[in-house]
């Protein structure tokens, strides 16, 4: 608490703004920008109070953490890992190096299961690689729904049961330590089985951006040209599923069609997309026959 009273918003801002700077300027990032959504963030305000406040006093502690994210955002790391927040669905998530950071891109997948199951009562899901357990968090808070949450990473699943609890839904979701579907009993059914796999093919590494490639590996990158984990969660999703049950995925850029393929040769039925934001089929589902 030594000296935190000295410290007022407005020279803080400046500070921060003067770390950024030359880094955001190699990099065609506003830095100003950044600096008010840093601070904004790690203090739990608005960026109107951000920018608007200077004199509210800034405790020791916080200081620190926004001087830290400051350095840490221009060695390359996202943002949501400076400042260990995500939203999701207007959800807020707890983040960092352990997990895939979630993307509006992945809230398609939400907007399907609630077209498909917002009548429906008593649902049992499984979420396949749930990282930060955004996914089976969203369809708690939407749908009247258990899940089965796994994850082959305990640090994963560490960050999710964290988020769970932040979200008030760690009773209605199990989170089990599994490759794929290897500790899940053959015995449960789902009425959808959720994934958004690792999907980026091996060779395409060198294009990615150098923040992207903070995140964790095995939750980016797919054999197969992207594909293989597709295969294995539709191929061994057909013995969990319920009858005229879903099996749901996050496609990447261009996959939709080789994915569609996947599912109907392994006999799913009712095979359908829906487009992200930016009109890219980002979400491929279909139904047990």
């Amino acid at each position: 608490m030594n000296g935190s009273k000295d410290k007022k918003l407005g020279s803080v801002l400046e500070e921060v703004i003067n770390i950024l700077k030359d880094y955001c300027a190699e990099n065609g990032e506003d830095y100003k920008r950044i600096a008010i959504l840093l601070v904004s963030q790690i203090l739990n305000i608005d960026k109107s109070q951000a920018i608007l406040e200077k004199n509210l006093t800034i405790e020791e502690e916080d200081y620190q953490r926004i001087i830290s994210a400051a350095k840490k955002y221009t060695m390359d790391f996202p943002l949501q890992y400076c400042t260990n927040k995500a939203y999701f669905m207007g959800l807020e998530f707890y983040v960092d190096e352990d997990v895939l950071i979630p993307r509006f891109d992945t809230e398609t997948l939400i907007e399907v299961a609630i077209e498909l199951f917002n009548r429906k009562e008593n649902l049992n899901f499984l979420d396949v690689g749930t990282g930060s357990g955004c996914i089976a968090i969203a369809l708690c808070k939407f749908l009247d729904c258990k899940v089965i949450a796994v994850d082959i990473s305990e640090n994963a699943l560490r960050v999710a049961e964290k988020n769970a609890k932040l979200n008030g839904v760690f009773d209605k979701i199990h989170f089990v330590k599994s490759n794929l579907f290897e500790n899940i009993p053959p015995s449960l059914k789902f009425d959808a089985i959720f994934s958004n796999p690792p999907y980026i093919s091996e060779n395409e590494i060198s294009m990615l951006d150098k923040r992207v490639l903070k995140e964790p590996k095995q939750a980016l990158f797919s054999k197969e040209n992207g594909l293989y984990y597709f295969q294995e969660i539709a191929k061994n999703a057909r013995q969990y599923l319920k009858k005229g049950g879903y099996i749901i995925f996050e496609v990447g850029y261009r996959q939709s069609q080789h994915v569609k393929k996947i599912l109907k040769d392994l006999g799913y039925v009712d095979i359908k997309s829906k487009n992200d934001l930016n009109n890219i089929e980002r979400c491929v589902y279909a139904a047990l026959g």
